[in-house]
């Protein structure tokens, strides 16, 4: 399997409140958009077919998948909502690839027909998120996004652990 790893300044670079807005369904979802159920090396990566699966893909209400693109060797993931560059190659031996990225792969959560509770997107601190009232005060303290990064990282490391062993 791939994983693309976060880190945590990817964390420290969500708006407020942005992993506390999703519902718990969205929460899982979002963990599992980082992972795919396939191993794909560096080369893999730079020319692979798109979308790429998730473990999120094509689950019942959910039709996440990544776009992988690849350009002077250096290879780009997209979401939709968030693209970044793949930096570093934290594991590369099969059957596991661990990848760290610089932004959490926030998915377009409005695709899979879930619009009572929209994504915000990784727009830059201080920025309203995509298809948020930009007018309307925030009541989120920045204070308010650790709690629920924490219990996102947690998940997500277990998650990873137990597909590893």
């Amino acid at each position: 399997m791939t994983l693309f790893a976060p880190t945590d300044n990817a964390f420290q670079n969500l708006p407020p409140g942005a992993l506390n807005n999703l519902s718990p369904q969205q929460q899982v979802q979002l963990v599992q958009n980082h992972i795919c159920p396939k191993y794909y090396s560096l080369t893999d990566l730079l020319s692979v077919s798109n979308p790429v699966r998730t473990l999120t893909t094509g689950q019942k209400g959910g039709a996440f998948g990544l776009n992988i693109t690849a350009q002077n060797n250096q290879v780009n993931v997209s979401t939709g909502a968030v693209e970044v560059s793949v930096y570093n190659a934290v594991r590369k031996d099969f059957p596991l690839a661990v990848y760290q990225v610089d932004k959490v792969l926030m998915p377009r959560f409005d695709d899979a027909g879930d619009d009572d509770k929209k994504a915000p997107s990784a727009a830059p601190k201080g920025g309203a998120a995509e298809g948020g009232d930009a007018t309307a005060p925030s009541t989120q303290s920045p204070a308010g996004n650790g709690a629920g990064r924490i219990g996102f990282v947690a998940a997500f490391w277990v998650m990873c652990m137990g597909l590893v062993l």
